[in-house]
């Protein structure tokens, strides 16, 4: 029978318990799980062989508080007698597995886990390198890398001559080159744990080993990272923050205590001389939700605080405080979605590796610079389900939660449980705390600059009315705040999906911020994402406002641990507004700057299941309030093919790269004909190797075709282009471009056309006119004082196409103006010529 833990995460050691299962795994030919402080190397009961200690070891703190541990330092290891006969086809044993249940200080050094040298002269057979990858030459390294104060489950199953694999937390991290039977792993009579030669075996706490006489199938070996907690120690004080601020921390935690809740803190670790006491309630027996609120404390303060009931006392954690709004100092934010599954192995996954990547940026005291976490809701499959809080929230976030505060909106599967409600602690934050049925379902948050909106997509009745019509007198309100300078808006329903057409027309959620919320958002332009989830993977959009300042992103990050959603039949639907949709695992981490009024934002892939990746970079974005817009582009021509209208325009300049095109047709009475926007980037589906597929990779950007269905032939029409950087800026309409659209497969000009590119230009410059009949032709080009600098007279000239390639290089840099003068009249452009 087995009682171990999956995998527990903590920067002081966070305590967990499993319960014992029926298991179909083979027996073990040795099992140690150092419980007794007195008698460190002593076996479980009914297993023959001790530990033979080498060195020295002290008993450390387990897991949990009824599985203790070891530490075992640099020079020290085990010997196992493992009473394994030889096997596999050789005069050695070259078929066994080993369990160690195990956790490291810090990277930067060399860990070794097991020698098959008895006298111990050789090198280890198994590492973790300074990187925190485990592996050895002879087979490989992982991608996987160890993160310090974690513990972990390692399971190694050898078979000589077949294979080498090794598995963290049942998860197959590398199947390694295999070796010759009785070569490199195969064991003589002792196996010795922690052994190296030359010392590349630092401090490493174990909390079990254990040995078999096979190598285990991937089945046994899930099997041993898949037990059931046991409800006596679900998240046993581990605290949660939440409904953060400037001057308070609202901190809660699970016991079955029903005595003494309190807090105590102080900005010192070692001298936590303050102490607040607070309340408890039974949400779901044998637990009691502890809460205790902290105020009057200081601003942008590290705090140090351990939670206390029924007189026992957490581990030591810190927090701190929001910065004071003036403040110009980056912060960052976590951002997670649909974190929710029955098995929670991916969110374990995504949530350690978010904790590894903010710790590989920022340092291990990580909560300096990200200060909270945003969630945009399904956090447990069934909201009715208290047990499924502890197990599929609390415990897979629990690395990080009691570091920083979580703001979280509800999501369809929490279903307006009262549980939810129960758990979550907001109403400081809430814009309705007198409402019992919007109290904590609305919130908002100032930090710096930036103000973030969580709001509720489950309720689209009276309520949803209520919220909307809040929102839009809330934006409204911060549209002429200046020290605001972006809003973030939260909730849990997309406005639309690629990866699930259901939410398209038939989710009464989504219908609501489509035809409610939107339209409120696109009246004003502080708004710079929404977030979302629902939908499990990654998708990234941008929505148009009513004003060319006002453009959005819409971002949809629901693939932090739920099952991904499919690219399959009938499940997909590419739709305009979506520039990328990935269905990988991923959490994003944005960083906002006031000082430069600008903000990035970066999400991170871990893959999938059957192809996984190690918090890849999945996409990056931006915004900087005060960059300039793109340069003014220039349509160069439209020209008639058989079965299109073809628009040529110049290439984009600006600051940044471009994101988008508008191109809008006009009739001679200003009714608009066709208004469509192209993107840059559509990136929709994947190839034969999973690989993701950009729809618009082979195109040419710069040319699009109008079908001839869209124009009446022998009317007048005016065409004009814009473009959008990946700033979210609009560059100024080009000059229209007017044309008639014959029956005879030509474009012709309804008076004159007269353009130049590029413009501004360095050296040279094309001139472009357009003839529709045979006319005297007189293009004059002058500077600004009027002199005359170019001059071209044609007489007769017939219809049709020109152009001239002018190159003043005698002229200095400046505004010129070029005027083209016909029998039907005359323009006049400005060109200017640059240094």
């Amino acid at each position: 029978m087995i009682k171990k833990y999956h995998f527990i995460i903590a920067q002081f050691l966070l305590l967990f318990l499993y319960q014992p299962i029926n298991a179909s795994i083979s027996s073990r030919t040795g099992w140690w799980k150092f419980d007794k402080a007195n008698s460190l190397t002593l076996p479980e009961n009914g297993y023959a062989a001790s530990l033979t200690l080498v060195g020295n070891h002290v008993a450390v703190a387990g897991p949990e508080e009824s599985n203790g541990a070891v530490l075992i330092g640099i020079g020290s290891y085990y010997e196992i007698n493992h009473h394994i006969s030889p096997n596999g086809g050789g005069s050695k044993i070259n078929e066994y597995s080993i369990q160690i249940d195990f956790k490291i200080p810090a990277n930067g050094v060399w860990y070794s886990f097991f020698q098959t040298n008895v006298a111990n002269n050789d090198d280890a057979e198994l590492f973790i390198n300074p990187s925190g990858k485990i592996g050895v030459a002879a087979v490989g390294y992982s991608n996987f890398a160890i993160v310090p104060e974690e513990w972990y489950r390692l399971v190694i199953t050898v078979k000589n001559g077949v294979e080498f694999n090794y598995y963290i937390d049942g998860n197959l991290i590398l199947s390694g080159t295999a070796q010759a039977v009785d070569g490199r792993f195969s064991l003589s009579e002792k196996l010795l744990i922690f052994a190296d030669n030359d010392q590349e075996d630092g401090d490493i706490c174990c909390s079990e080993l254990a040995v078999w006489n096979k190598n285990l199938t991937a089945s046994e070996v899930k099997e041993l990272a898949s037990c059931t907690l046991n409800p006596a120690y679900l998240s046993t004080r581990i605290p949660y923050l939440q409904s953060p601020g400037q001057t308070n921390m609202t901190v809660c935690w699970h016991d079955t205590a029903t005595v003494q809740t309190q807090v105590v803190y102080g900005i010192d670790s070692l001298s936590l001389n303050l102490a607040t006491a607070g309340s408890s309630e039974i949400i779901s027996l044998p637990y009691r939700w502890h809460t205790v609120k902290l105020i009057n404390l200081k601003a942008d303060c590290r705090y140090y605080y351990r939670v206390m009931s029924g007189g026992n006392a957490s581990q030591i954690y810190s927090f701190k405080t929001f910065p004071l709004n003036n403040s110009t100092a980056k912060v960052r934010f976590l951002i997670l979605g649909d974190t929710h599954c029955s098995d929670t192995t991916m969110a374990g996954k995504v949530i350690r590796a978010a904790r590894a990547k903010m710790i590989e940026k920022f340092g291990w005291n990580f909560n300096d610079s990200v200060r909270a976490i945003l969630h945009t809701g399904d956090i447990v499959v069934s909201g009715s389900s208290p047990e499924q809080y502890t197990k599929q929230f609390f415990k897979p976030l629990s690395s990080v939660t009691p570091y920083m505060p979580t703001l979280v909106v509800a999501g369809n599967h929490e279903a307006e449980n009262a549980n939810f409600y129960n758990y979550l602690k907001l109403n400081d934050l809430s814009v309705f705390p007198e409402s019992a049925n919007l109290n904590e379902k609305i919130w908002q948050i100032r930090v710096e600059n930036s103000l973030f909106i969580g709001l509720n997509t489950n309720i689209y009745d009276e309520y949803g009315q209520v919220q909307a019509e809040w929102l839009n007198e809330r934006l409204k309100e911060a549209e002429s705040d200046a020290e605001i300078d972006f809003i973030f808006i939260f909730f849990h329903h997309p406005p639309f999906s690629e990866l699930w057409a259901y939410v398209n027309s038939q989710d009464g959620g989504s219908n609501y911020v489509k035809n409610s919320l939107l339209p409120v958002i696109k009246k004003y332009t502080k708004v710079k994402e929404i977030h979302y989830g629902h939908t499990h993977g990654f998708e990234r959009g941008t929505l148009m406002g009513n004003n060319q300042d006002g453009d959005f992103r819409a971002i949809c990050g629901g693939g932090s641990g739920g099952f991904l959603d499919p690219w399959a039949a009938g499940e997909n639907e590419d739709l305009n507004d979506i520039h990328k949709t990935i269905s990988e695992y991923c959490y994003q981490i944005l960083e906002i700057d006031p000082n430069n009024a600008s903000y990035t934002n970066t999400a991170y892939s871990l893959g999938t299941l059957s192809h996984p990746k190690n918090s890849e970079v999945l996409d990056t974005w931006h915004f900087l309030k005060n960059q300039k817009i793109p340069d003014k582009p220039s349509i160069h021509n439209v020209i008639l093919t058989d079965n299109y209208t073809q628009i040529k325009s110049s290439e984009f300049a600006g600051k940044d790269s471009i994101m988008s095109k508008n191109i809008q047709f006009y009739s001679a009475n200003n009714v608009t004909v066709l208004d469509t926007v192209i993107h840059k980037q559509n990136i929709f589906g994947v190839d034969v190797n999973n690989n993701p597929i950009d729809l618009n990779a082979t195109i040419n950007f710069y040319e699009s075709r109008i079908a001839h269905s869209q124009f009446v032939y022998n009317e007048e029409y005016r065409a004009r282009i814009r473009y959008r950087d990946n700033n979210l800026k609009w560059s100024e309409w080009s000059n229209n471009y007017p044309f008639i659209v014959n029956g005879l497969n030509e474009v012709t000009n309804s008076k004159m056309y007269l353009q130049n590119y590029p413009n501004p230009f360095k050296n040279e410059t094309k001139i472009e006119y357009l003839l529709t009949e045979l006319t005297n032709v007189t293009l004059n080009i002058y500077a600004l004082d009027h002199r005359l600098i170019y001059n071209l007279t044609k007489t007769n000239q017939p219809k049709g196409n020109y152009s001239i390639l002018f190159n003043p290089t005698q002229l200095s840099s400046g505004v010129y103006f070029c005027n083209l003068i016909t029998n039907n009249g005359s323009s006049t452009i400005k060109i200017i010529k640059s240094n």
